[in-house]
């Protein structure tokens, strides 16, 4: 199952930026992720964010530490 990546867009400058969440997609589905605070780091603003500002993607194969062939 894929695993995502959790963005968010900063409200005070517009900027999207990784949260560092990865969560795999049944997970993120069941997932409440209620008032979960992140700073951001272009204007360091500072924000609660829920489940519905989160900005799913999906996380490369490469960047995963379960693909094929990368260190346990």
């Amino acid at each position: 199952m894929p695993r995502l990546l959790l963005m968010v867009r900063c409200r005070a400058c517009g900027e999207e930026f990784d949260t560092g969440i990865r969560i795999d997609a049944r997970n993120f589905t069941r997932a409440t992720l209620a008032a979960n605070y992140h700073t951001c780091p272009a204007c360091g603003q500072r924000g609660t964010y829920h489940k519905t500002d989160y900005l799913a993607r999906e996380e490369p194969a490469l960047a995963r530490r379960d693909a094929p062939g990368s260190p346990a």
